[in-house]
Protein backbone atom coordinates (compact mmCIF):
# COMPACT_ATOMS: atom_id res chain seq x y z
CA UNK A 1 0.00 0.00 0.00
CA UNK A 2 1.45 3.25 -1.02
CA UNK A 3 2.13 5.61 2.02
CA UNK A 4 0.82 8.95 0.03
CA UNK A 5 -1.92 10.11 -1.38
CA UNK A 6 -2.60 9.68 -5.55
CA UNK A 7 -3.72 13.27 -6.20
CA UNK A 8 -2.24 15.56 -3.67
CA UNK A 9 0.48 13.22 -2.04
CA UNK A 10 -0.13 13.65 1.24
CA UNK A 11 1.44 11.40 3.55
CA UNK A 12 -0.77 8.10 5.18
CA UNK A 13 -0.72 7.33 8.39
CA UNK A 14 0.05 3.70 8.74
CA UNK A 15 -1.21 0.83 10.68
CA UNK A 16 0.68 0.44 13.71
CA UNK A 17 2.57 3.90 13.14
CA UNK A 18 3.97 5.83 15.96
CA UNK A 19 4.01 9.46 16.09
CA UNK A 20 0.90 9.47 14.02
CA UNK A 21 0.40 13.15 15.21
CA UNK A 22 3.22 14.09 13.25
CA UNK A 23 2.45 12.49 9.75
CA UNK A 24 -1.65 13.83 10.35
CA UNK A 25 0.50 17.35 11.17
CA UNK A 26 1.97 17.24 7.60
CA UNK A 27 -1.11 15.95 5.63
CA UNK A 28 -3.22 19.01 7.11
CA UNK A 29 -0.19 21.19 6.28
CA UNK A 30 -0.74 20.27 2.93
CA UNK A 31 -4.08 20.46 2.39
CA UNK A 32 -3.83 23.98 3.60
CA UNK A 33 -1.23 24.85 1.22
CA UNK A 34 -2.92 22.96 -1.41
CA UNK A 35 -6.90 23.87 -1.22
CA UNK A 36 -7.80 26.64 -2.02
CA UNK A 37 -4.49 27.61 -3.85
CA UNK A 38 -4.14 31.39 -3.69
CA UNK A 39 -0.43 31.75 -4.20
CA UNK A 40 1.37 35.57 -3.49
CA UNK A 41 3.65 35.42 -6.84
CA UNK A 42 4.60 33.37 -9.75
CA UNK A 43 7.64 35.57 -11.34
CA UNK A 44 10.11 35.26 -8.08
CA UNK A 45 13.87 33.91 -9.10
CA UNK A 46 14.49 33.56 -5.48
CA UNK A 47 12.45 33.65 -1.79
CA UNK A 48 11.55 36.72 -0.34
CA UNK A 49 14.07 37.84 2.54
CA UNK A 50 11.29 37.94 5.46
CA UNK A 51 8.56 35.25 4.52
CA UNK A 52 5.37 34.74 6.85
CA UNK A 53 3.94 31.26 7.55
CA UNK A 54 2.35 29.92 4.86
CA UNK A 55 2.90 32.20 2.17
CA UNK A 56 2.89 30.35 -0.90
CA UNK A 57 4.45 30.87 -4.23
CA UNK A 58 4.46 29.20 -7.74
CA UNK A 59 7.92 28.80 -9.17
CA UNK A 60 7.13 29.85 -12.71
CA UNK A 61 10.68 30.90 -13.38
CA UNK A 62 13.19 28.48 -15.03
CA UNK A 63 16.32 28.59 -12.73
CA UNK A 64 14.71 29.96 -9.41
CA UNK A 65 17.86 30.22 -6.74
CA UNK A 66 18.34 29.89 -3.53
CA UNK A 67 16.61 27.77 -1.32
CA UNK A 68 14.37 27.25 -4.31
CA UNK A 69 17.04 25.97 -6.37
CA UNK A 70 15.96 22.86 -8.20
CA UNK A 71 12.05 23.72 -7.59
CA UNK A 72 11.35 24.83 -11.15
CA UNK A 73 7.29 24.49 -11.99
CA UNK A 74 6.54 23.83 -8.02
CA UNK A 75 3.91 25.15 -5.71
CA UNK A 76 6.15 26.50 -2.07
CA UNK A 77 5.21 27.09 1.09
CA UNK A 78 7.25 28.91 4.21
CA UNK A 79 6.44 26.77 7.27
CA UNK A 80 8.41 26.63 10.52
CA UNK A 81 11.18 28.79 9.25
CA UNK A 82 11.86 26.57 5.58
CA UNK A 83 10.15 26.09 2.45
CA UNK A 84 8.10 23.15 2.28
CA UNK A 85 7.69 22.01 -1.93
CA UNK A 86 4.70 20.42 -3.84
CA UNK A 87 4.69 19.28 -7.11
CA UNK A 88 1.62 19.68 -9.14
CA UNK A 89 -0.24 17.58 -11.33
CA UNK A 90 -2.15 18.59 -14.79
CA UNK A 91 -5.15 20.54 -14.29
CA UNK A 92 -4.33 22.29 -11.32
CA UNK A 93 -5.28 25.87 -11.01
CA UNK A 94 -3.78 28.47 -8.94
CA UNK A 95 -4.87 32.10 -8.21
CA UNK A 96 -2.04 34.34 -8.39
CA UNK A 97 -2.65 37.51 -5.97
CA UNK A 98 -0.42 39.97 -7.76
CA UNK A 99 -1.89 39.51 -11.01
CA UNK A 100 -5.61 38.83 -9.71
CA UNK A 101 -5.53 36.56 -12.48
CA UNK A 102 -5.96 32.46 -12.15
CA UNK A 103 -3.66 29.80 -13.91
CA UNK A 104 -4.06 26.76 -15.04
CA UNK A 105 -0.74 23.47 -14.69
CA UNK A 106 -0.49 21.93 -18.08
CA UNK A 107 1.75 19.63 -16.78
CA UNK A 108 5.42 20.76 -17.63
CA UNK A 109 4.16 24.74 -17.11
CA UNK A 110 2.03 27.39 -15.41
CA UNK A 111 -0.50 29.09 -18.09
CA UNK A 112 -3.17 31.89 -17.77
CA UNK A 113 -6.18 29.79 -17.75
CA UNK A 114 -8.09 33.05 -19.89
CA UNK A 115 -5.44 31.87 -22.59
CA UNK A 116 -6.84 27.46 -22.22
CA UNK A 117 -10.63 28.95 -22.47
CA UNK A 118 -11.15 27.54 -25.87
CA UNK A 119 -14.81 27.25 -26.00
CA UNK A 120 -18.05 29.20 -23.17
CA UNK A 121 -20.94 28.13 -25.39
CA UNK A 122 -25.19 28.36 -24.57
CA UNK A 123 -24.20 31.24 -21.98
CA UNK A 124 -26.89 33.04 -21.16
CA UNK A 125 -25.28 36.22 -20.18
CA UNK A 126 -21.69 37.83 -20.42
CA UNK A 127 -20.34 41.29 -19.14
CA UNK A 128 -17.24 42.39 -20.60
CA UNK A 129 -16.41 45.75 -17.87
CA UNK A 130 -20.07 46.11 -17.08
CA UNK A 131 -23.17 44.05 -16.13
CA UNK A 132 -25.27 42.07 -18.83
CA UNK A 133 -29.32 42.25 -18.64
CA UNK A 134 -31.67 40.63 -20.07
CA UNK A 135 -31.86 42.92 -22.87
CA UNK A 136 -28.50 43.22 -23.31
CA UNK A 137 -27.29 39.49 -22.98
CA UNK A 138 -23.94 40.52 -23.92
CA UNK A 139 -22.12 43.79 -22.77
CA UNK A 140 -19.17 45.27 -23.09
CA UNK A 141 -17.35 48.72 -21.74
CA UNK A 142 -14.23 49.37 -23.45
CA UNK A 143 -12.12 51.90 -25.14
CA UNK A 144 -12.20 49.93 -28.17
CA UNK A 145 -13.53 45.75 -29.44
CA UNK A 146 -11.53 44.54 -31.84
CA UNK A 147 -12.63 41.51 -34.31
CA UNK A 148 -9.46 40.19 -36.56
CA UNK A 149 -9.34 37.54 -39.21
CA UNK A 150 -8.68 33.99 -37.94
CA UNK A 151 -4.62 33.41 -37.97
CA UNK A 152 -4.17 30.86 -35.73
CA UNK A 153 -6.40 27.82 -36.94
CA UNK A 154 -5.47 29.00 -39.56
CA UNK A 155 -8.67 31.06 -40.93
CA UNK A 156 -9.48 32.00 -44.26
CA UNK A 157 -8.45 35.51 -44.12
CA UNK A 158 -12.01 36.89 -44.28
CA UNK A 159 -13.70 38.86 -41.22
CA UNK A 160 -17.34 38.75 -41.08
CA UNK A 161 -19.93 39.84 -38.67
CA UNK A 162 -23.91 38.58 -38.92
CA UNK A 163 -26.79 40.26 -37.87
CA UNK A 164 -29.80 38.00 -38.41
CA UNK A 165 -33.36 39.03 -37.91
CA UNK A 166 -36.41 37.13 -38.21
CA UNK A 167 -38.53 38.67 -40.65
CA UNK A 168 -38.64 41.77 -43.01
CA UNK A 169 -40.41 43.49 -40.27
CA UNK A 170 -37.75 43.39 -37.94
CA UNK A 171 -34.63 45.68 -37.12
CA UNK A 172 -30.93 44.33 -37.55
CA UNK A 173 -28.81 47.31 -37.43
CA UNK A 174 -26.69 49.47 -35.24
CA UNK A 175 -27.54 52.08 -33.19
CA UNK A 176 -24.79 54.87 -32.19
CA UNK A 177 -25.99 56.85 -29.31
CA UNK A 178 -24.59 59.76 -27.15
CA UNK A 179 -24.57 59.67 -23.58
CA UNK A 180 -27.53 56.44 -24.24
CA UNK A 181 -29.41 58.96 -26.81
CA UNK A 182 -29.56 57.81 -30.08
CA UNK A 183 -28.02 59.55 -32.88
CA UNK A 184 -27.85 57.10 -35.66
CA UNK A 185 -29.40 53.84 -37.08
CA UNK A 186 -27.56 51.89 -39.39
CA UNK A 187 -28.93 48.54 -40.62
CA UNK A 188 -32.15 47.22 -41.76
CA UNK A 189 -34.62 48.46 -39.65
CA UNK A 190 -38.53 47.84 -40.68
CA UNK A 191 -37.60 46.80 -43.78
CA UNK A 192 -35.03 44.59 -46.09
CA UNK A 193 -33.63 47.91 -47.57
CA UNK A 194 -30.71 48.59 -45.62
CA UNK A 195 -30.46 52.64 -44.55
CA UNK A 196 -28.63 55.42 -42.35
CA UNK A 197 -31.22 57.53 -39.88
CA UNK A 198 -29.59 60.38 -37.64
CA UNK A 199 -31.48 62.46 -34.72
CA UNK A 200 -29.83 65.40 -33.23
CA UNK A 201 -32.14 64.63 -30.25
CA UNK A 202 -32.69 60.95 -30.00
CA UNK A 203 -36.59 61.28 -30.69
CA UNK A 204 -37.08 62.79 -34.44
CA UNK A 205 -34.86 60.67 -37.09
CA UNK A 206 -34.08 61.98 -40.57
CA UNK A 207 -33.20 59.55 -43.65
CA UNK A 208 -29.55 59.67 -44.60
CA UNK A 209 -29.64 57.17 -47.44
CA UNK A 210 -31.11 53.53 -48.19
CA UNK A 211 -30.10 51.05 -50.46
CA UNK A 212 -32.96 49.27 -52.90
CA UNK A 213 -32.26 45.70 -52.60
CA UNK A 214 -32.78 44.44 -56.36
CA UNK A 215 -31.59 47.11 -58.34
CA UNK A 216 -28.78 48.92 -55.66
CA UNK A 217 -29.96 52.31 -56.33
CA UNK A 218 -29.04 54.64 -53.30
CA UNK A 219 -31.56 56.80 -52.31
CA UNK A 220 -30.74 60.23 -50.32
CA UNK A 221 -32.72 62.55 -48.07
CA UNK A 222 -36.60 61.53 -47.95
CA UNK A 223 -36.44 59.15 -50.78
CA UNK A 224 -38.32 56.38 -49.86
CA UNK A 225 -37.91 53.84 -53.05
CA UNK A 226 -34.66 54.67 -55.08
CA UNK A 227 -35.66 54.76 -58.58
CA UNK A 228 -32.10 55.63 -60.37
CA UNK A 229 -28.83 54.71 -59.53
CA UNK A 230 -28.71 57.76 -57.19
CA UNK A 231 -32.11 59.18 -56.18
CA UNK A 232 -32.45 62.72 -53.55
CA UNK A 233 -35.43 63.91 -52.19
CA UNK A 234 -35.22 66.91 -50.23
CA UNK A 235 -37.69 69.61 -49.14
CA UNK A 236 -37.23 73.14 -49.75
CA UNK A 237 -37.06 75.40 -46.73
CA UNK A 238 -41.33 77.11 -46.76
CA UNK A 239 -42.15 73.25 -45.65
CA UNK A 240 -42.86 72.33 -42.34
CA UNK A 241 -39.84 71.91 -40.11
CA UNK A 242 -38.19 68.69 -40.05
CA UNK A 243 -36.03 66.19 -41.89
CA UNK A 244 -35.07 66.81 -45.48
CA UNK A 245 -35.71 70.66 -45.08
CA UNK A 246 -32.83 72.25 -47.31
CA UNK A 247 -31.90 75.41 -48.84
CA UNK A 248 -30.19 73.41 -51.55
CA UNK A 249 -30.62 69.78 -52.71
CA UNK A 250 -27.05 69.73 -54.21
CA UNK A 251 -24.16 71.97 -52.63
CA UNK A 252 -20.44 71.45 -54.25
CA UNK A 253 -18.07 73.71 -52.82
CA UNK A 254 -14.65 73.44 -54.34
CA UNK A 255 -11.13 75.36 -53.30
CA UNK A 256 -7.19 74.47 -53.84
CA UNK A 257 -5.68 75.47 -57.39
CA UNK A 258 -1.91 76.49 -57.12
CA UNK A 259 -0.09 79.84 -56.16
CA UNK A 260 0.69 81.21 -58.63
CA UNK A 261 -2.88 81.12 -59.97
CA UNK A 262 -2.54 78.39 -63.58
CA UNK A 263 -4.88 76.31 -61.81
CA UNK A 264 -7.81 78.09 -59.86
CA UNK A 265 -10.49 75.78 -58.26
CA UNK A 266 -13.74 74.68 -60.05
CA UNK A 267 -16.42 72.58 -59.00
CA UNK A 268 -16.36 70.33 -61.57
CA UNK A 269 -19.31 67.75 -62.87
CA UNK A 270 -18.35 64.76 -65.44
CA UNK A 271 -20.02 62.71 -67.36
CA UNK A 272 -18.61 59.71 -69.19
CA UNK A 273 -20.51 57.40 -71.46
CA UNK A 274 -19.88 54.04 -73.74
CA UNK A 275 -21.59 51.56 -75.52
CA UNK A 276 -20.72 47.93 -74.71
CA UNK A 277 -20.26 46.87 -70.52
CA UNK A 278 -18.01 47.73 -68.35
CA UNK A 279 -15.70 45.57 -68.86
CA UNK A 280 -15.88 45.37 -72.57
CA UNK A 281 -16.91 49.42 -73.37
CA UNK A 282 -17.37 50.40 -77.20
CA UNK A 283 -16.92 53.53 -79.03
CA UNK A 284 -20.03 56.07 -78.77
CA UNK A 285 -21.70 56.49 -82.20
CA UNK A 286 -23.15 59.59 -83.94
CA UNK A 287 -26.64 61.40 -81.92
CA UNK A 288 -25.53 59.16 -79.01
CA UNK A 289 -26.43 60.91 -75.65
CA UNK A 290 -23.72 61.41 -73.29
CA UNK A 291 -25.03 63.15 -70.94
CA UNK A 292 -28.67 64.26 -70.27
CA UNK A 293 -30.64 66.39 -67.88
CA UNK A 294 -34.84 65.96 -67.67
CA UNK A 295 -37.29 67.18 -65.66
CA UNK A 296 -40.93 66.12 -65.15
CA UNK A 297 -43.95 67.47 -63.16
CA UNK A 298 -46.54 66.28 -60.30
CA UNK A 299 -49.78 66.34 -62.12
CA UNK A 300 -52.94 67.10 -61.25
CA UNK A 301 -54.42 63.85 -61.96
CA UNK A 302 -51.94 62.44 -59.27
CA UNK A 303 -49.35 61.43 -61.22
CA UNK A 304 -46.01 62.49 -62.51
CA UNK A 305 -45.76 63.87 -66.03
CA UNK A 306 -43.02 62.58 -68.76
CA UNK A 307 -39.86 64.51 -68.81
CA UNK A 308 -40.99 67.43 -70.15
CA UNK A 309 -38.05 69.86 -70.40
CA UNK A 310 -34.28 68.43 -71.35
CA UNK A 311 -30.91 69.35 -71.98
CA UNK A 312 -28.58 66.84 -73.54
CA UNK A 313 -25.27 66.55 -74.89
CA UNK A 314 -24.88 64.42 -77.98
CA UNK A 315 -22.09 63.33 -80.39
CA UNK A 316 -22.56 64.37 -84.11
CA UNK A 317 -20.14 61.82 -85.09
CA UNK A 318 -18.79 58.30 -84.53
CA UNK A 319 -16.19 58.87 -82.12
CA UNK A 320 -12.55 58.11 -82.94
CA UNK A 321 -9.19 59.10 -81.99
CA UNK A 322 -9.35 61.64 -84.77
CA UNK A 323 -12.61 63.10 -84.42
CA UNK A 324 -15.42 63.76 -80.73
CA UNK A 325 -18.00 65.98 -82.84
CA UNK A 326 -20.36 67.11 -79.99
CA UNK A 327 -23.67 69.48 -79.60
CA UNK A 328 -25.98 70.46 -76.86
CA UNK A 329 -29.90 70.18 -77.34
CA UNK A 330 -32.77 72.11 -74.82
CA UNK A 331 -35.53 71.03 -75.43
CA UNK A 332 -39.00 71.64 -74.04
CA UNK A 333 -42.78 71.05 -74.01
CA UNK A 334 -45.37 73.86 -75.81
CA UNK A 335 -48.17 75.00 -73.70
CA UNK A 336 -51.02 72.79 -73.89
CA UNK A 337 -49.09 69.66 -75.11
CA UNK A 338 -47.07 67.04 -73.22
CA UNK A 339 -44.29 65.72 -75.16
CA UNK A 340 -41.31 67.47 -75.64
CA UNK A 341 -39.57 68.95 -78.91
CA UNK A 342 -36.38 70.39 -79.71
CA UNK A 343 -36.01 73.82 -79.16
CA UNK A 344 -31.92 74.78 -79.82
CA UNK A 345 -29.17 73.03 -80.60
CA UNK A 346 -25.27 74.32 -80.25
CA UNK A 347 -23.26 72.33 -83.44
CA UNK A 348 -20.32 71.13 -83.52
CA UNK A 349 -19.82 74.16 -85.70
CA UNK A 350 -20.04 76.48 -83.49
CA UNK A 351 -23.55 77.20 -84.91
CA UNK A 352 -26.67 78.31 -82.54
CA UNK A 353 -29.68 76.72 -84.38
CA UNK A 354 -33.28 77.48 -83.37
CA UNK A 355 -34.91 74.45 -84.73
CA UNK A 356 -38.40 75.83 -87.13
CA UNK A 357 -41.53 76.27 -85.82
CA UNK A 358 -44.37 76.24 -88.37
CA UNK A 359 -46.68 79.10 -87.63
CA UNK A 360 -44.96 80.70 -83.98
CA UNK A 361 -47.11 80.35 -81.27
CA UNK A 362 -48.58 83.23 -79.13
CA UNK A 363 -49.10 81.38 -76.09
CA UNK A 364 -46.16 82.40 -74.02
CA UNK A 365 -45.04 84.86 -76.55
CA UNK A 366 -43.03 87.68 -75.30
CA UNK A 367 -41.04 90.63 -75.56
CA UNK A 368 -37.38 89.39 -76.81
CA UNK A 369 -38.09 85.77 -77.87
CA UNK A 370 -36.46 85.01 -81.16
CA UNK A 371 -37.76 81.85 -83.29
CA UNK A 372 -37.44 80.58 -87.01
CA UNK A 373 -40.84 80.37 -88.85
CA UNK A 374 -40.75 76.89 -91.05
CA UNK A 375 -43.79 78.38 -92.60
CA UNK A 376 -42.00 81.41 -93.91
CA UNK A 377 -38.09 80.44 -93.49
CA UNK A 378 -37.64 83.45 -91.51
CA UNK A 379 -36.07 84.71 -88.06
CA UNK A 380 -38.92 86.11 -86.08
CA UNK A 381 -39.18 88.37 -82.98
CA UNK A 382 -41.66 89.55 -80.77
CA UNK A 383 -42.25 93.04 -79.81
CA UNK A 384 -44.70 92.03 -76.91
CA UNK A 385 -47.18 92.42 -79.00
CA UNK A 386 -47.06 90.43 -82.49
CA UNK A 387 -44.07 88.63 -84.16
CA UNK A 388 -41.92 90.46 -86.56
CA UNK A 389 -40.25 89.09 -89.24
CA UNK A 390 -36.50 89.56 -89.37
CA UNK A 391 -35.24 87.87 -92.30
CA UNK A 392 -36.09 86.60 -96.01
CA UNK A 393 -38.75 89.39 -95.58
CA UNK A 394 -41.22 89.28 -98.47
CA UNK A 395 -39.87 91.55 -101.60
CA UNK A 396 -40.42 92.19 -105.06
CA UNK A 397 -39.78 93.69 -108.77
CA UNK A 398 -41.75 93.31 -112.04
CA UNK A 399 -42.82 95.26 -114.77
CA UNK A 400 -44.52 94.85 -117.80
CA UNK A 401 -43.27 93.37 -121.42
CA UNK A 402 -46.25 95.18 -123.12
CA UNK A 403 -47.89 98.81 -123.59
CA UNK A 404 -50.98 98.62 -121.19
CA UNK A 405 -53.87 100.57 -122.79
CA UNK A 406 -55.77 102.57 -121.26
CA UNK A 407 -59.66 104.47 -121.89
CA UNK A 408 -59.95 108.07 -121.32
CA UNK A 409 -61.75 108.88 -117.77
CA UNK A 410 -61.54 105.43 -115.97
CA UNK A 411 -58.71 104.16 -113.16
CA UNK A 412 -56.95 100.87 -114.73
CA UNK A 413 -55.33 98.26 -113.33
CA UNK A 414 -51.65 98.31 -114.89
CA UNK A 415 -50.43 94.56 -115.96
CA UNK A 416 -47.05 93.61 -114.33
CA UNK A 417 -46.36 90.30 -116.43
CA UNK A 418 -42.76 89.90 -115.61
CA UNK A 419 -40.67 89.04 -112.46
CA UNK A 420 -37.17 89.90 -111.96
CA UNK A 421 -37.40 89.34 -108.08
CA UNK A 422 -40.25 87.67 -105.86
CA UNK A 423 -39.11 86.21 -102.72
CA UNK A 424 -41.64 84.67 -100.64
CA UNK A 425 -43.92 84.30 -103.82
CA UNK A 426 -46.13 87.16 -102.43
CA UNK A 427 -46.36 88.86 -106.20
CA UNK A 428 -48.52 87.10 -108.72
CA UNK A 429 -47.73 88.30 -112.10
CA UNK A 430 -51.06 86.31 -113.48
CA UNK A 431 -52.84 89.22 -111.34
CA UNK A 432 -49.75 92.09 -110.71
CA UNK A 433 -51.19 91.92 -107.67
CA UNK A 434 -48.85 92.16 -104.54
CA UNK A 435 -50.60 90.01 -101.21
CA UNK A 436 -49.80 90.86 -97.90
CA UNK A 437 -48.21 87.51 -96.61
CA UNK A 438 -48.23 88.70 -92.40
CA UNK A 439 -48.76 91.59 -90.61
CA UNK A 440 -46.06 94.20 -90.82
CA UNK A 441 -45.37 97.70 -92.52
CA UNK A 442 -44.82 97.60 -96.20
CA UNK A 443 -42.83 100.04 -98.84
CA UNK A 444 -43.80 99.85 -102.52
CA UNK A 445 -42.92 101.83 -105.67
CA UNK A 446 -43.58 102.29 -109.36
CA UNK A 447 -42.22 104.23 -112.37
CA UNK A 448 -44.69 104.49 -115.42
CA UNK A 449 -43.93 105.67 -118.66
CA UNK A 450 -46.14 108.05 -120.80
CA UNK A 451 -47.01 106.91 -124.41
CA UNK A 452 -48.79 108.63 -127.13
CA UNK A 453 -51.88 107.00 -128.70
CA UNK A 454 -51.77 108.34 -132.56
CA UNK A 455 -52.69 111.41 -132.02
CA UNK A 456 -54.05 111.45 -128.61
CA UNK A 457 -53.56 114.43 -125.94
CA UNK A 458 -54.34 113.72 -122.68
CA UNK A 459 -54.78 116.69 -120.37
CA UNK A 460 -53.86 114.69 -116.79
CA UNK A 461 -51.67 111.57 -116.67
CA UNK A 462 -52.59 110.20 -112.68
CA UNK A 463 -51.56 107.12 -110.58
CA UNK A 464 -51.80 106.02 -106.82
CA UNK A 465 -51.82 102.32 -105.39
CA UNK A 466 -54.88 100.73 -104.35
CA UNK A 467 -55.53 98.13 -101.72
CA UNK A 468 -57.73 95.82 -101.50
CA UNK A 469 -59.56 97.19 -104.48
CA UNK A 470 -59.97 100.54 -103.18
CA UNK A 471 -57.44 103.83 -103.30
CA UNK A 472 -55.06 103.55 -100.70
CA UNK A 473 -55.10 107.47 -99.75
CA UNK A 474 -51.25 107.45 -99.72
CA UNK A 475 -48.58 107.93 -102.65
CA UNK A 476 -50.75 109.63 -105.06
CA UNK A 477 -48.85 111.79 -108.47
CA UNK A 478 -50.05 112.91 -111.62
CA UNK A 479 -48.32 115.10 -114.74
CA UNK A 480 -51.27 118.06 -115.91
CA UNK A 481 -50.77 119.45 -119.20
CA UNK A 482 -49.41 119.16 -122.21
CA UNK A 483 -47.67 114.98 -122.13
CA UNK A 484 -44.19 114.28 -124.12
CA UNK A 485 -44.60 110.93 -125.55
CA UNK A 486 -41.81 108.40 -124.73
CA UNK A 487 -40.39 111.44 -122.16
CA UNK A 488 -43.10 112.10 -119.46
CA UNK A 489 -43.19 109.58 -116.28
CA UNK A 490 -44.27 109.31 -113.34
CA UNK A 491 -42.60 108.26 -109.97
CA UNK A 492 -44.80 106.89 -107.18
CA UNK A 493 -43.97 105.44 -103.68
CA UNK A 494 -45.85 105.00 -100.59
CA UNK A 495 -45.76 102.88 -96.97
CA UNK A 496 -48.24 100.70 -95.66
CA UNK A 497 -49.01 99.14 -92.58
CA UNK A 498 -50.61 95.88 -94.22
CA UNK A 499 -52.56 93.09 -92.43
CA UNK A 500 -51.74 89.54 -93.30
CA UNK A 501 -54.02 88.95 -96.50
CA UNK A 502 -53.83 92.57 -97.97
CA UNK A 503 -53.35 93.21 -101.39
CA UNK A 504 -51.73 96.30 -103.58
CA UNK A 505 -51.78 97.24 -106.93
CA UNK A 506 -50.92 100.11 -108.93
CA UNK A 507 -54.24 102.04 -111.05
CA UNK A 508 -53.72 104.68 -113.86
CA UNK A 509 -55.76 106.94 -115.47
CA UNK A 510 -55.47 109.48 -118.30
CA UNK A 511 -57.65 112.78 -118.47
CA UNK A 512 -59.52 114.12 -121.46
CA UNK A 513 -57.98 111.29 -124.02
CA UNK A 514 -56.29 107.82 -124.23
CA UNK A 515 -53.27 106.44 -124.19
CA UNK A 516 -50.42 103.97 -123.02
CA UNK A 517 -48.26 102.77 -120.30
CA UNK A 518 -45.18 102.02 -121.70
CA UNK A 519 -43.26 98.96 -121.27
CA UNK A 520 -40.27 100.87 -121.66
CA UNK A 521 -39.15 102.12 -118.22
CA UNK A 522 -42.13 100.17 -115.75
CA UNK A 523 -41.44 98.82 -112.72
CA UNK A 524 -43.83 97.87 -109.89
CA UNK A 525 -41.79 96.83 -106.92
CA UNK A 526 -42.18 96.46 -103.00
CA UNK A 527 -41.01 94.99 -99.73
CA UNK A 528 -42.03 94.43 -96.43
CA UNK A 529 -40.02 96.13 -93.59
CA UNK A 530 -41.01 94.46 -90.57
Amino acid sequence: MSQMTANLALPLIAAGQAQKHVTHNEALAGLDTLVQLACLDKDRTAPPANPADGDRYLLAAANPTGAWAGLAGRIVRFQDGHWVDFSPKAGWLAFVVDEAELYLFTGTAWTGFRDTVKALQNLTRLGIGTAADAVNRLAVKSDAALFSWDDTTPGSGDMRLTMNKKAPANDAGIVFQDGFSTRAMLGLFGTDQIGLKVSADGTGYAQAFTVNPTTGSVGFGQTVAPEAGLHLTTLRPGAPPGPGVVPHSVQVDNFGGDGAATIPPVASFQARSARGTPTAPAGIKALDRFFGFFGAGWRSDGAYSLNVVAFNGFAEEDFTPAGNGTAIDFQTTPIGATARRSVVKFRANGALELQPQAAPSIEGAAAGQLVFDSTTTAFKAHDGARWNRLTNLPKFAAWTNFDNYLAAGAWTRIQFNTVDSNTQGAFAAATSRFTAAETGLHTFTANLGFKRNGTSAPTAFEAQFYRNGSPAGRGRVALTGSLTDGVSTLALGTTLALAAGDTVEVFVRFTGADGYVAATDSLFSGEQLS
